[in-house]
């Protein structure tokens, strides 16, 4: 994801850039609020970040950011287990700022996250949530999922919801990745064994 990010930096021509990644639906409205908030923001904000709803955890996040380039491309992405912390601190150090939408005004929301899963992407990304709260101490919203993934899969019996709990199970009890970014080009081990315990349909 790092380098994915770096890209950004590289190739934008423009005095914002929206990062969007596959798994964001915006609303038709949302390019043009979140230029317009930047816009009004004095020169020391590098990123303006407002909330989406995401429709797994069912709850509001932050998730879509426009960023000013001329700060950004200052502070390239570290290869980090959480290369957007690492980058935003970094910039915190140098005076510059991040602002957020509060998450408890919906009427921020400028968009949905997290709304298509397979039981692959969905049990990566439980899996990975929970590596990150255990190895960097922090997310701890993501704490009370481990038991209410399970009982939504009781609930459901959804296979997609199935790995979910299975990936939020791998992230709490498995050996912790390296703090470097993970390729999710390359094949999970761990959804691969447990595919032949609970057979995809």
């Amino acid at each position: 994801m790092a380098a994915a990010f770096q890209q950004m930096q590289e190739r934008c021509r423009t005095t914002w850039y929206v990062q969007v990644d596959e798994d964001m639906i915006l609303y038709p409205h949302a390019i043009a609020e979140l230029r317009r908030k930047i816009s009004a923001t004095p020169p020391n904000v590098a990123i303006y970040c407002a909330t989406l709803w995401d429709c797994d955890a069912e709850m509001f996040l932050y998730g879509v950011k426009i960023y000013r380039t001329d700060v950004v491309r200052q502070f390239p992405y570290a290869n980090s287990m959480s290369c957007e912390t690492e980058q935003i601190a970094r910039m915190k150090d140098k005076g510059y700022t991040v602002e957020l939408h509060a998450l408890e005004e919906p009427d921020g929301c400028l968009g949905e996250h997290g709304k298509h899963y397979t039981p692959e992407t969905i049990f990566k990304r439980w899996q990975r949530m929970f590596q990150k709260h255990r190895a960097l101490r922090r997310n701890h919203w993501v704490r009370p999922y481990a038991k209410s993934l399970m009982e939504r899969y009781a609930r459901t019996g959804s296979q997609v919801h199935l790995y979910a709990a299975l990936g939020a199970i791998a992230g709490i009890s498995g050996e912790l990745p390296p703090d470097e970014e993970v390729d999710f080009r390359q094949s999970n081990e761990v959804f691969e064994r447990l595919k032949g315990f609970f057979p995809l349909d």
